[in-house]
């Protein structure tokens, strides 16, 4: 029988459901042949701290996620005991969610509904110096579906949750992102505690 994977995302907002393609991304890196259940999606009431004094399995996995926002990613990863939690994996993206999103113009492109319309995105280099990546993606946005003015804005700024999301399901290769700090950290910390690395083990 195919191994399969149960896992859900605690967030700190709604929005940060662009979280989702990137961990089944890096869970799939991490072991191809897995069967990924459809993950559960939840945002976070209470401070990292209180959630893991009430917290209560209920996949194989949890990914807790908290925007490093301004803290150092050491500063945010204290926030998370080492030891204390088996089958919690903390998800501290530099800054803020999109930051993980804003390297891929054509999904971009995409999600703004002008596939041919070329985006010009930041250097992966810079995804962690940015001061609030979430607004630099809503005007790539904007930009990519023509600077809509109007009532076309008015709709466009309705539908600028759910194209945010789109972005991230839209792209195939995260693989750019493992040259953050913070992904990488997100990277080292799923392989150990994956309940299925001693079958990955040579």
């Amino acid at each position: 029988m195919r191994r399969q994977l149960s896992f859900c995302v605690v967030a700190d907002g709604g929005t940060d459901r662009v979280l989702v393609p990137i961990i089944q991304w890096a869970i799939h890196k991490l072991d191809p042949d897995v069967e990924i259940l459809e993950p559960a999606f939840s945002k976070r009431k209470s401070s990292v701290a209180d959630f893991l004094r009430a917290y209560r399995p209920e996949a194989m996995l949890t990914f807790l996620h908290r925007d490093a926002e301004n803290r150092s990613l050491y500063e945010r990863l204290q926030e998370f005991p080492q030891g204390t939690v088996n089958d919690i994996v903390p998800v501290v993206p530099i800054r803020m969610s999109e930051a993980w999103i804003l390297f891929d113009g054509s999904a971009i492109a995409r999600a703004a509904d002008r596939p041919s319309y070329h985006v010009t995105v930041p250097e992966i280099a810079e995804l962690e110096r940015l001061a609030d990546p979430k607004s630099r993606l809503e005007e790539l946005l904007l930009e990519a579906a023509g600077s809509p003015t109007g009532r076309r804005l008015k709709m466009f700024k309705r539908s600028i949750v759910d194209r945010r999301v789109s972005v991230a399901s839209l792209i195939a290769d995260f693989s750019p992102l493992m040259a953050l700090s913070a992904f990488t950290q997100f990277q080292q910390t799923l392989a150990e505690k994956y309940p299925f690395r001693h079958i990955l083990e040579p």
